[in-house]
């Protein structure tokens, strides 16, 4: 859609929600579009400014797997689902027969919120428009009318340049202030806060609103953005990235934008990624080498003395002893073969990559421009061998008590999962396909024996396949059929445990 608009570059600001993003983010890199991530967080003005109701703030640019901006963002999420009933009720209480089944029915559970029950309501012909259903019922101080979750604008400013992204105040021409003074106050207080920028194009700001909006934003040295506001059927007359027919947002905006995120990277926020990792480092400068990419060295000579190339050598011997330590003491019954193949799964290059966006490291890794702008930093070989860099830096730094006990902390649910996994679905599956495919039949299973009491019985189930027999033991039918197939597989195919 946005290429058949003509546009070059894209963001999506869903309100209090990145679910989009992250459906969508691996598809639109396919496409000739710049693609930067977006959201618009509900906030609560300041006290002073209490009057003006609900602020929207945008982030631009910022990580998807910063988690203290992930969690806001789901408690956002619950409160909209909790807030849905109510406003349903509110609409039963005024005779209107809807339900919010039926909204679910008609739009689907996620992300429904209020533009879904006025579409219906206009659809079940309570009201004429979708305006109207605003104006008359769901509206601020209106009968049906819920508040919603709100954190307030500071946290939201915060939230964003934590992640790594650019605050930016949404349509600012649509707040209704008591004077003259107020837009410029409100935007001074949310500018010593640490907001970067104004959206001074706006599908609903007329030309003398952007003219206003552009000499306010030059005052304080902010960016200037620019949205449609586009919400497919449910903002009729609107095109994404055309608004009503004359809004016109340059590539300008766009690469000011992203000049202004690289500023916001180059100056290194380590106390955060401290805080993710639960480590305060004597030496900081280890934790800066180990974030430092070849691709930033070759930059950057002035800056960065060596890459982490060595540290990613040392980390991945550290991660390897810590994890097959791990396994080892979590099934204790496990050979060095098995250990060997769930300990390469584990710190696999997908694996390790998954721990790094778990502590959001890709936001502090130093990239040259080139990797930086080609996604460098959500690349799993990138965030891989940076996170064995970082384990590198937390040995040298902490000695190997102090980087084990993360580790355990990080790679306490993965090995649990695997471990989980590998008993209930791996081997009985495995020697089926391959007794299929030698035998041309399925093993036979049979129940030998049943040992002990009741409450703590032991089963020994034999598999026959072909002319091998062989006998596996568990404290569940299911258990002991995984372990006899275990165990003729460790006949038949030994070179695969």
């Amino acid at each position: 859609m946005a290429q058949e608009a003509g546009l070059q570059a894209l963001a999506l600001t869903d309100h209090d929600s990145i679910g989009g993003i992250k459906e969508i983010l691996s598809d639109v890199q396919s496409f000739p579009i710049a693609f930067v991530t977006g959201v618009e967080i509900s906030c609560e003005p300041p006290r002073e400014f209490k009057y003006l109701g609900s602020i929207h703030m945008l982030g631009y640019g910022f990580s998807l797997y910063n988690p203290e901006l992930n969690a806001v963002l789901a408690r956002a999420v619950r409160a909209r689902e909790e807030r849905n009933p109510k406003i349903i009720e509110k609409l039963n209480q005024l005779g209107f027969d809807i339900s919010m089944a039926e909204v679910v029915t008609r739009f689907g559970a996620q992300q429904t919120g209020r533009p879904h029950i006025a579409s219906l309501m206009v659809e079940k012909g309570y009201a004429k428009s979708f305006k109207e259903v605003f104006d008359l019922y769901m509206g601020k101080d209106k009968p049906a009318y819920v508040e919603k979750y709100k954190v307030s604008c500071k946290d939201a400013i915060k939230l964003i340049l934590d992640a790594g992204g650019v605050p930016v105040l949404a349509h600012p021409g649509l707040l209704k202030f008591r004077d003259e003074k107020g837009l410029p106050d409100f935007v001074g207080d949310l500018v010593a806060a640490g907001l970067q920028g104004l959206e001074v194009y706006y599908t609903d700001h007329c030309q003398q609103e952007q003219r206003m909006l552009a000499s306010l934003a030059n005052r304080y040295n902010l960016l200037t953005t620019g949205g449609s506001d586009f919400h497919g059927s449910f903002n009729e007359g609107v095109d994404l990235g055309r608004g009503t027919g004359h809004l016109k947002v340059g590539m300008s905006v766009f690469k000011a934008l992203m000049a202004r995120l690289a500023s916001l990277r180059s100056r290194p926020r380590l106390e955060l990624l401290e805080h993710h990792l639960n480590y305060q480092f004597n030496d900081l400068s280890l934790l800066s080498n180990a974030l430092c990419h070849r691709s930033f060295l070759n930059e950057n000579q002035e800056r960065c003395q060596t890459d982490n190339e060595r540290l990613e050598f040392l980390g991945d011997a550290v991660v390897g002893l810590c994890v097959g330590q791990m396994l080892m003491t979590a099934d204790p019954s496990k050979k060095e073969g098995e250990l060997s193949k769930l300990r390469s799964t584990l710190v696999s290059e997908t694996g390790l990559a998954r721990m790094a966006r778990q502590l959001d490291l890709g936001r502090h890794i130093q990239l040259g421009k080139g990797e930086f702008f080609s996604g460098g930093t959500d690349k799993d070989s990138i965030l891989s061998d940076t996170f064995e860099a970082v384990v590198a830096a937390l040995y040298l730094d902490g000695g190997f008590d102090a980087v084990n006990t993360i580790l355990k902390r990080l790679f306490k649910a993965p090995v649990e999962t695997i471990l989980a996994t590998e008993k209930t679905a791996d081997y009985k599956s495995f020697i089926q396909e391959y007794a299929q495919e030698h035998y041309g039949k399925t093993p036979d299973y049979r129940v030998e024996r049943e040992m002990g009491p009741d409450h703590d019985k032991t089963f020994e189930i034999s598999i026959t396949v072909d002319t091998l027999k062989a006998v596996g033991r568990g404290k569940t039918k299911k258990a002991a059929a995984q372990d006899a197939a275990r165990n003729a597989l460790t006949i038949l195919m030994p070179q695969s445990l």
